[in-house]
């Protein structure tokens, strides 16, 4: 993996991941007196050298390094900040919420303390919940406590070579997620809230419509003026607005679908799982699916298209007749 020029005064860096999705780009842009960058990917010795050869082709070194942009708080874009961060004296800049999300991960075993209810309120059975937990716990070790040094939310810019970025809040793959705009130049920066080829997982999370947040950032990120999105898995690629709308249609077929699986009586979120995904999931591929279930429940209950009742510990769920 190497750098390479995205667009004028933008770099590309591909980073190594040790799952499914395999690279995240890294992005280089060039300010007045350096460089800065979007994201840092995963803590791992082959991310960290990939991401010291990157810097070093383009010419930068890390005293050029002047400010680090973290898109949201997972450990793919997070892990690396405090390594450079300390190599290079740069400042970490990041959403308040995200920071928030990030801090609640304070105890020793790096979960969120409502996961396990989460479970228990999706109805996933016990042993596979222990597997769940099993398979989380390399990302657990992966995700370091970052305190930014300045938080940014709309409204604020960054300078760069390419004018200002815009922050673009765009919530919903997590709670703090943020894109940046380079209006001058019409690109868009768009961390995993666009991807090519692929839509970002949108897991619930207490208290919050994320879905309902992820569709409302889709149609903010629309109307702005876009030629080329720059996102952080897969390649560059143009017209953000199809895959916008494309994506809205596909958020609206899942909340069918699941209403289709509550044909025949209430049915709880890890029953729905497997009328959505029939083919058989690994434990951290099941649960990602749990919470994105659970997300399009809690979008559809604020709309009144479902209901649910308590039994036990979980909650089955059922469509209300309009």
């Amino acid at each position: 993996m190497s750098s390479r020029e995205a667009a004028p005064d933008v770099f590309r860096i591909e980073l190594p991941l040790p799952f499914e999705l395999e690279a995240i780009n890294i992005y280089l842009v060039r300010t007045a007196r350096g460089c800065l960058l979007i994201d840092c990917g995963m803590d791992t010795p082959d991310s960290f050298a990939a991401l010291e050869t990157g810097l070093y082709e383009t010419g930068f070194t890390w005293r050029n390094v002047e400010a680090i942009v973290l898109t949201h708080m997972h450990p793919d874009h997070i892990g690396l900040a405090p390594r450079v961060r300390e190599l290079s004296g740069a400042r970490i800049f990041m959403h308040a919420a995200e920071a928030e999300h990030l801090d609640s991960l304070s105890n020793a075993e790096r979960r969120l303390p409502w996961i396990h209810a989460a479970y228990a309120r999706a109805g996933v059975p016990a042993d596979l919940q222990r597997a769940m937990d099993t398979d989380f716990e390399f990302v657990r070790r992966s995700l370091h406590a970052v305190r930014p040094d300045a938080m940014v939310g709309a409204g604020d810019t960054l300078e760069s070579a390419l004018g200002p970025l815009h922050v673009i809040e765009t919530p919903g793959h997590s709670p703090g997620h943020i894109c940046l705009y380079a209006a001058q130049r019409k690109l868009l920066f768009s961390g995993d809230h666009i991807l090519n080829g692929i839509t970002p997982n949108i897991s619930w999370h207490p208290g919050r419509d994320a879905l309902g947040e992820y569709l409302d950032a889709l149609r903010r990120v629309s109307a702005l003026d876009v030629e080329l999105v720059l996102p952080s898995h897969g390649d560059p690629f143009s017209g953000h607005r199809t895959w916008t709308g494309e994506t809205s249609q596909h958020h609206a077929a899942r909340c069918g679908e699941i209403v289709k699986a509550m044909i025949g009586g209430p049915r709880t979120a890890h029953d729905i799982v497997f009328h959505l995904w029939p083919r058989p999931l690994s434990p951290v591929h099941h649960h990602f699916a749990v919470f994105e279930v659970m997300a399009h429940l809690e979008h559809m209950e604020r709309h009144g298209d479902v209901s649910a009742v308590q039994r036990g510990n979980a909650l089955e769920w059922s469509a209300r007749s309009r």
